[in-house]
């Protein structure tokens, strides 16, 4: 049986373009992980190697599910070598190998969000700031944004209109010090090192952006403005970018996610092709 004779018409359109940059509109329901998880397998069995496919979800349990329909698909191992996780964790295994081009160690520390929390109440300690008026809580969320946006501390510093922002701006220059003297990257960090280590040494950026010459990125209207950066460095090259998602629901509004990333793709990637997945394959007939 041909591996795409259980797609729809739409669907299979999708899945065999591989060339240049495509989006896929596709609402609850419509087959979209689908689509995806059956584009990488058409790309293996067109020949393309594994290790030159990059596949980033937003959960751990949706790369691994993707994965397992993939080597049901392409029995034999063929998922293997595949680049594919969250974006976090990928980014964290690509940072591994150029840590020390950014001041780290390879075996640098990953703070979760409580680490992260207790390092600002240690720094707003220390500064003499009641932590009652001032919530450690609220000033890390403020500067978890701020990085989502590609914010510096003097940028919040400038832009502050209230004394909050202005503790956040002074926080957060002392907070990413103490990160770098601890060895220690937070989640945000692992999104915007790796556009800092593209930026100050092009030739590790070329060196990815030959390795992940297909991209692909499921929901990618929960994107923020960082992941957007990133991905546009690395398929700058072959502009075989795959992205999937719903312009009519993002749930990550509150860690930072930009809508505009997917109401604007077709305007950053010239001679994208869209496809809409338009029939729903999990409501009940009567819906």
């Amino acid at each position: 049986m041909s591996l795409l004779s259980t797609l729809n018409p739409v669907q299979k359109e999708a899945v065999r373009t591989i060339e240049g940059p495509v989006m896929i509109v596709a609402g609850a329901g419509s087959g979209k992980t689908r689509v995806l998880t059956y584009r990488i397998a058409y790309l293996l069995q067109a020949g393309v190697p594994a290790w030159n496919v990059l596949a980033l979800t937003f959960t751990n349990k949706a790369a691994r599910e993707m994965r397992e329909r993939i080597e049901d698909l392409l029995p034999g191992n063929a998922a293997g070598q595949l680049w594919m996780g969250t974006f976090h964790s990928t980014f964290a295994r690509l940072l591994r190998r150029d840590a020390e081009k950014l001041g780290f160690t390879q075996s640098y520390s990953i703070y979760d969000t409580d680490d992260s929390k207790n390092l600002v109440k240690t720094i707003l300690n220390e500064m003499g700031v009641n932590t009652q008026q001032v919530p450690p809580g609220a000033v890390y969320n403020r500067i978890s944004r701020a990085k989502n946006q590609m914010l510096k501390p003097a940028d919040v510093a400038n832009a502050a209109i209230d004394v909050f922002e202005q503790k956040v701006a002074e926080v957060f220059g002392q907070y990413q010090e103490r990160l770098l003297q601890s060895n220690a990257m937070d989640f945000d960090d692992l999104i915007l090192h790796p556009i800092r280590l593209f930026d100050e040494h092009p030739d590790v950026l070329a060196r990815y952006q030959d390795k992940f010459r297909f991209i692909l990125i499921d929901e990618y209207q929960d994107t923020n403005q960082a992941q957007y950066q990133i991905l546009k460095r690395l398929s700058a090259v072959h502009q075989n970018i795959c992205v999937v998602g719903d312009d009519a629901q993002s749930i990550y509004a509150f860690r930072g996610a930009d809508i505009r990333n997917i109401l604007e793709f077709e305007k950053t990637f010239k001679d994208a092709k869209v496809f809409r997945l338009e029939q729903n394959y999990r409501s009940t007939k009567n819906i």
